[in-house]
């Protein structure tokens, strides 16, 4: 039978098209969950985001354990040091979003032609594309590289002396270093000396302000400020200095509860500062509380992913569930979230503080269209930026 060249020819041209279909199939995603035993080799590992919430609260309280004078503040500088606050204050909180792996969601991919770009989070950045450049780094690295070994030249004392403060070192050829000199002097005798060249600082001061000579500006400026420094360090002997640290926090919003979901971070007392035992708390102690309040933003969301990824929405967001999931399931492709925006309030008596981020764990679960496919993330938010079948 004859056909017509026509139609040969468009047989043809299917049938290449469809080898080179079937030859763009070039990799399997299998989850790590449903199949524990398979052998994780040759292949990539990765997680489907979780969002934490940072929560970062500065507190201040001057320590008068440092003045070693402070009972002679009084006399020697007029400075009643009992009228000082020595309570634990909070200057400042602050709310930033932290992505981290999914425990509960970790797949394999076997990766049989192309790339897969996952960075030391185990979070999916690219396939099939070269990833974005990430800040991202872990802070076990940042010290290891800033760290330096340090190095002295210790000054040997060979004749031990009564007035002499040292310490022995056992290791051979390492006689007795000298770390300082004792001072016999008594502790207000200490304190009035250290009154005195305060004095003399304040008098140095006013004589610069007031000196004919031709300083510059900015000559007269670094000299001033070294003569505040010495002068802030010698009165912190008598008042004790202010101390501020910064504690952080973090809090995993939960997908399962209320779309407006409340966590006690953490119970603060000015007394005594962050509480750990909860059952015995003083009777100042507040909590500071952080507040997850969804957007409610998915209908916009999931019409952009189905629109420009041609996706498969999920409903739940704990997965799929009988045939959906079966059929997820043999598909095997690449699964990954649209984050919902959200409102992240942390508040006390005090501060209150209002956050717009988006939370991975809240949002669908997604999957990219099987096939040949290339996708880009963003290396912060873990939101999916750009892709081309």
């Amino acid at each position: 039978m004859n056909y017509p060249r026509s139609l040969v020819s468009r047989l043809a041209l299917l049938f290449l098209l469809a080898l080179s279909v079937s030859s763009c199939t070039h990799y399997k995603v299998f989850s790590v969950k449903e199949s524990p035993t398979m052998p994780l080799s040759g292949g990539a590992l990765y997680a489907l985001p979780r969002t934490q919430v940072v929560v970062s609260v500065t507190v201040e309280r001057r320590d008068l354990s440092s003045a070693p004078y402070s009972d002679y503040a009084a006399d020697l500088l007029g400075v009643d040091t009992s009228a000082f606050d020595t309570a634990f204050h909070i200057a400042s909180i602050d709310v930033a979003p932290l992505c981290v792996a999914d425990p509960e969601r970790f797949f394999f991919v076997n990766v049989r032609h192309g790339s897969v770009a996952v960075d030391q989070r185990h979070l999916l950045l690219a396939v099939g594309m070269e990833p974005l450049s990430s800040s991202f780094a872990s802070a076990n690295d940042k010290v290891s590289s800033s760290y330096q070994t340090p190095s002295f030249d210790p000054e040997y004392n060979l004749v031990d002396r009564t007035d002499t403060v040292y310490s022995r070192y056992d290791m051979p050829g390492r006689p007795t270093m000298t770390l300082q000199r004792k001072d016999v002097r008594s502790l207000r005798q200490r304190a009035a000396d250290v009154a005195s060249r305060i004095d003399d600082i304040q008098s140095r001061q006013q004589d610069l302000l007031e000196s004919d000579a031709s300083y510059s500006a900015e000559a007269l400026s670094i000299v001033m400020n070294q003569l505040r420094r010495q002068e802030a360090d010698l009165v912190a002997s008598f008042c004790g200095n202010v101390k501020r640290e910064v504690v952080r926090f973090y809090v995993d919003p939960n997908p399962k509860r209320n779309a407006s979901s409340c966590d006690t971070v953490v119970w603060f007392s000015p007394s005594v500062g962050f509480c750990d035992n909860v059952e015995s708390l003083p009777d100042d102690a507040f909590p500071i509380v952080c507040t997850v309040q969804s957007d409610n933003l998915m209908n916009k969301a999931n019409r952009f992913v189905r629109y420009h990824t041609a996706g498969i929405t999920v409903d739940s967001h704990t997965g799929r569930t009988g045939n959906a999931a079966k059929r997820s399931s043999r598909r095997h492709g690449f699964r990954y979230r649209v984050p919902e925006p959200a409102t992240v309030e942390v508040s006390c008596p005090l501060f209150t503080v209002r956050r717009h981020m988006p939370v991975a764990q809240l949002g669908p679960i997604m999957e990219l269209p099987r096939h040949r496919v290339k996708a880009l993330f963003d290396p912060e938010t873990l939101q999916l930026l750009q892709i081309s079948r």
